[in-house]
């Protein structure tokens, strides 16, 4: 799956939300037991404006990724919540970092917009622990029941990517 779309929020801003296949090794790898799987990468970029995205936006992005995950039963979406950005507005005596705010926010959409389908999702967390930044990184599968034998492949892909780009550094 490889395609993008685009929310508008009131005040104008916007922002692009690509999809993209991800591992595909992995799909190869178990391609014999699960011959449609296509884990797709989710990438969110705020192409305009500059205020706070209002929580109707990132509910639209959940909405439009469940459906377009519902019509491919062999659909994972996976992503990464990066730090690239500050966290906007945030609350004084919060110590959020971003992908802390990411992770809790991309993980309460995915679970409530998943929840309203006739299958059951599960959202798997893979902890990253960074010594060099001194903070845990985080990324998610969406995935359905018949997928969970897949989570430790998935895991351990993951993480062994991520030592991998670490210990480069």
């Amino acid at each position: 799956m490889n395609l993008s779309f685009d929310v508008i929020t009131k005040e104008g801003d916007k922002i692009v939300v690509s999809l993209n296949s991800f591992y595909p090794y992995i799909t190869e790898l178990v391609g014999n037991t699960f011959p449609n799987l296509d884990i797709v990468e989710i990438t969110i970029i705020r192409e305009k404006g500059d205020n706070p995205i209002p929580m109707e936006a990132f509910g639209k992005i959940a909405q439009v990724l469940i459906s377009l995950a519902q019509g491919n039963s062999g659909t994972i979406l996976y992503y990464f919540c990066d730090m690239t950005d500050d966290l906007p507005h945030q609350r004084a005596g919060r110590t959020l970092t971003c992908h802390e705010y990411r992770n809790k926010l991309f993980k309460q959409l995915f679970i409530r917009y998943s929840n309203g389908t006739d299958e059951h999702w599960t959202d798997v967390e893979v902890e990253m622990r960074s010594t060099q930044l001194n903070q845990t990184l985080f990324s998610h599968f969406l995935l359905r029941d018949n997928h969970l034998q897949l989570v430790n492949i998935l895991r351990n892909e993951v993480l062994n990517n991520f030592k991998s780009i670490s210990e480069q550094k």
